[in-house]
């Protein structure tokens, strides 16, 4: 059976990612960065700065007003989206990439992210506190160690944790942990280090199926809600089905009612199809630079 070190050391040969994605994640995380900061760290990226300037003009975000700057694209779009939609396009082909070990097609775990970082972006319409910049990432990348993890998931393995998961009563990322000895979401922050994201935006990955252990984060709270949000409007059950534990101390950390999450939910339902195009458009032929 496979080891939380001995993954770790597979994940140490996952391909780099491009140097801007953390250097702004970092800068979105830090309250003493300001806006040029992170306006140069785009532009220093050609394909961050082309990607930033298409998304901001797309029919989606755009009121009709041309943005020609990386300045106004920050303005219009905030620097935790330009992150969340850089990150993933350059993220589709994995997360696209069917996950047996957790019974998910191809596609599935792909639109199961997509929906949850869509949860995240709009939780700042009925949430009544602020959302930190990095859950839209965190939200989308929730799911990462699902992508690693599954491989290893096949026959007995596999088999071990749906009996426990059944025998015992427990929510599926529970028995997960029972039989390994860790879960996916732990595997996903494992990552996210590597990569040389920040600490919050790792952090509300590795955890994000325990919230309530984590006070006062913002970021955590929403990737929990995020995924949950996928969950019930039924997108990449996988495996884990709707066998998890919601934590309505999350939602009244954020100030969600059953009446705005039910709002929430059909928002994202009904914007998932559109958001999912604008992430895979070009996705294969954007070209990220590695400076």
């Amino acid at each position: 059976m496979i080891s939380l070190g001995e993954l770790s050391r597979e994940i140490e040969h996952l391909d780099p990612i491009p140097v801007s994605q953390p250097l702004l994640a970092q800068a979105i995380a830090d309250p003493n960065a300001d806006l040029q900061k992170i306006v140069t760290i785009i532009e220093y990226d050609p394909a961050l700065t082309a990607n930033a300037l298409k998304l901001a003009n797309s029919a989606y975000y755009s009121p009709g007003v041309p943005v020609h700057s990386v300045r106004e694209a920050v303005a219009r779009l905030g620097a935790g989206r330009i992150l969340q939609h850089s990150v993933g396009r350059m993220m589709h082909g994995k997360l696209a990439q069917a996950c047996p070990g957790y019974d998910l097609a191809e596609e599935e775990l792909w639109h199961h992210s997509v929906a949850a970082a869509l949860a995240a972006d709009n939780l700042p319409r009925y949430a009544k506190t602020a959302i930190h910049p990095v859950a839209f990432t965190a939200s989308l990348l929730h799911d990462i160690g699902k992508f690693i993890l599954s491989r290893h998931l096949a026959g007995e393995v596999k088999e071990e944790i749906k009996k426990v998961e059944h025998e015992h009563r427990l929510p599926y990322v529970e028995a997960e942990r029972a039989v390994l000895g860790f879960d996916h979401a732990q595997v996903g922050g494992v990552i996210a280090r590597r990569w040389n994201f920040p600490d919050t935006l790792a952090d509300a990955i590795a955890r994000h199926h325990h919230p309530r252990h984590d006070g006062e984060n913002s970021a955590l709270c929403a990737v929990h809600i995020g995924n949950a949000v996928a969950k019930i409007i039924g997108v990449g059950m996988g495996s884990e089905e709707m066998n998890m534990l919601a934590d309505s101390a999350s939602a009244r950390s954020l100030g969600l009612t059953p009446t705005t999450l039910e709002a929430l939910c059909a928002t994202v339902a009904y914007e998932l199809p559109s958001v999912v195009a604008i992430f895979e458009e070009e996705s294969h032929g954007v070209q990220h630079s590695h400076r």
